[in-house]
């Protein structure tokens, strides 16, 4: 992959976040992470009380002190441009707290997914040897079709970990050569992506095995001793602001205190349902339904199609490689469907599943031959293009998409925040956020119609 197309790729794409990074929260969960951002730069400490943030209800109470309940790294890592900028720039939460609330998200987040696009992009040309065209648009794809696009113009953990554990599985792939380096990078990152977002760590044991089961046990062992220091910093961390190795966010006594809006029975982790229907329903709404990752990413079912096809097929080379990605991005979606009751609270669709997106999206790469030997398929995958990328756009007005209801009240039907993002757009958006959609839509569909034009799957 050459360099002029990672610059093309990371211009084209800052660009557009650029254009919809928000310069404000929208919700306790960016709050919350801000406030560990500007305490940790002003303050020196992980105590959030003298934050301009305080008043977020994702904190809990130690020592006579409040904390974000948000892994810390994270916010570890945005503090180093809040550094520089208040330091170098004057730009601060004090004096230019839109312009330092944009800048630190942009930096933090929108950059990194690019970083992430580039690799998704070199796994299907390097790996795959997926022709240009096709890697470029499924590449466009992923970033303005999906999920992608509105967490990455917001400050959250579940892009990050994302992009880290798509770059976990590039070195995975590339450790056939070089195999201890590579292993030991793609356990690194692994566990980095574990430690910003909790249960990443999920993708550990499924590595683990697979490397075992395909290259020998001594490199199943370089994976999991290369998980070790950041799985004792994340715990070190957490005994650190918490006195427990237990993340603080599950830790019920952390949230015994006036005031506070998470128990037993609302925390993720420690919530349960209510019976069998209960589940049924909450899966059905969560995949499916109005907060669901097919219905508000309808590409994806392309991706089904797609892995349907790749283990029918007898030939394919990286049939295990995607059995690791798959069974653990499954894991993944069932432990977040079996153990929370709130459907990422305010959120566009399901926030948790875009640390999974990158991955769920790579057989994309896959279906170019039969997209192009059926016209229904071609038409009804430019449908579903089009589609979802209309309605990432709809959740670029707010991510954190609020529904106002409780827990109990949104268990059994939760609002559909495709529609209530559409309500927001129109009657309560500005002028220039309108006009800013409007040209950003029209340049997508340009040159996604000049991409589907150079695949082929349009008459030029």
């Amino acid at each position: 992959m050459s360099r002029g197309k990672q610059l093309t790729i990371f211009i084209l794409f800052f660009l557009l976040f650029a254009i919809f990074t928000k310069t404000e929260t929208y919700s306790w969960n960016d709050a919350s992470r801000m406030a560990t951002i500007q305490s940790l730069v002003e303050q020196f400490s992980f105590v959030i009380d003298k934050s301009t943030f305080i008043e977020t209800g994702d904190k809990y109470f130690y020592n006579n002190h409040f904390y974000s309940d948000k892994p810390p790294i994270l916010s570890m890592y945005g503090a180093l441009y809040y550094f520089v900028l208040k330091n170098l720039f004057n730009i601060s939460f004090a004096t230019t707290p839109r312009l330092a609330y944009y800048l630190v998200t942009l930096l933090t987040i929108g950059v990194l997914t690019c970083v992430g696009l580039i690799y998704f992009h070199k796994i299907l040309v390097e790996f795959f040897e997926i022709d240009q065209e096709w890697a470029d648009l499924t590449t466009f794809i992923v970033g303005t079709g999906t999920l992608v696009l509105p967490y990455s113009i917001v400050l959250n953990n579940h892009i990050v970990s994302g992009v880290l554990l798509l770059i976990s599985f590039y070195y995975l792939l590339k450790s056939k050569n070089n195999k201890i380096l590579n292993v030991a990078l793609s356990g690194f990152l692994v566990s980095l992506a574990g430690s910003v977002d909790l249960n990443c760590f999920l993708f550990i044991p499924f590595a683990v095995i697979f490397f075992s089961f395909t290259q020998s046990i001594k490199s199943g062992l370089i994976f999991l001793v290369s998980c070790v220091p950041l799985i004792l910093c994340f715990l070190g961390l957490n005994f650190y602001t918490s006195g427990s190795i237990i993340p603080p966010a599950m830790n019920q006594v952390l949230w015994d205190y006036p005031g506070s809006s998470f128990n037993q029975e609302n925390l993720s982790g420690l919530a349960t349902h209510k019976g069998i229907l209960g589940i049924l329903i909450y899966t059905f709404h969560i995949i499916f339904g109005n907060r669901g990752l097919i219905s508000h990413t309808p590409i994806l079912l392309f991706s089904i199609f797609a892995i349907f096809l790749i283990f029918r097929n007898n030939y394919f080379p990286y049939k295990k490689e995607y059995l690791y990605i798959l069974g653990a991005s499954c894991a993944f979606i069932l432990l977040y469907t079996l153990k929370s009751v709130n459907y990422s609270g305010f959120s566009f669709g399901v926030r948790w599943f875009a640390s999974v997106m990158f991955m769920l999206c790579l057989p994309l790469a896959h279906i170019k031959s039969k997209i192009k030997s059926s016209r229904l398929l071609k038409i009804l995958f430019i449908g579903l293009i089009v589609v979802s990328i209309l309605f990432s756009l709809i959740g670029t007005y707010n991510p954190f998409t609020p529904d106002y209801l409780t827990d109990a009240q949104r268990y059994f039907n939760p609002p559909n925040t495709l529609r209530i993002n559409i309500r927001f757009i129109l009657r309560q958006s500005t002028n220039m956020y309108k006009a800013s959609l409007i040209f950003s839509a029209g340049i997508i569909y340009f040159i996604l119609y000049k991409l589907l034009q150079r695949s082929n799957l349009m008459r030029s």
